[in-house]
């Protein structure tokens, strides 16, 4: 089933309004220094005080922080340091990494702030489902499991990847590509 995608920049949040934003939303709210994609960042920014404004209310569970925590480090690794570590891990280990982690958690740490906390539903979720479009390639795991998520728990996504068009949710998004895949 497809999602249903709502342009975020004419939306209209409401109270208690259940709301789990993508860690690429957060990424634009609390973003890598050295990240060259912010481009969308005003628009979800906009988004982001209505939220606030509005009382919705901001969730997040364990995927969206580690894929924020992980894509903020691997921001900065490509820009920064890859000619100089190579790898990932090496990065990790030096001490240049130090401040990259430091920066990284100070911010998952607001964002926390933020929201409230939610255990993953992973023994509720339909994973057969799940699988089947991971295997099939309409979507990657993460987003298979934040969307089943999103289902359990009848929150709505507000996202920026443009392949979330599958799992009859509500999607919140300023992409183009995304509007019109799940009209």
């Amino acid at each position: 089933m497809n999602n249903k995608a709502h342009d975020l920049s004419a939306y209209a949040f409401s109270k208690d309004e259940p709301l789990l934003l993508d860690a690429n939303i957060w990424l634009y709210l609390f973003p890598a220094p050295s990240d060259p994609n912010l481009a969308p960042a005003p628009a979800y920014s906009a988004a982001f005080k209505q939220i606030l404004t509005t009382g919705a209310k901001l969730t997040i569970d364990p995927i969206v922080i580690s894929e924020y925590l992980s894509s903020y480090c691997r921001i900065e690794f490509r820009v920064l340091f890859q000619k100089k570590y190579g790898a990932f891990k090496p990065f990790r280990k030096s001490p240049d990494f130090a401040t990259v982690g430091h920066n990284a958690a100070f911010f998952a740490q607001q964002i926390l702030k933020l929201c409230s906390r939610h255990d993953y539903p992973f023994t509720k979720i339909d994973i057969a489902q799940m699988l089947l479009s991971v295997e099939s390639g309409t979507m990657d795991a993460n987003d298979g499991l934040l969307i089943e998520s999103c289902r359990h728990n009848g929150w709505k996504l507000v996202t920026h990847d443009a392949d979330c068009t599958l799992g009859g949710i509500e999607v919140l998004t300023t992409n183009p590509d995304l509007i019109a895949a799940c009209p």
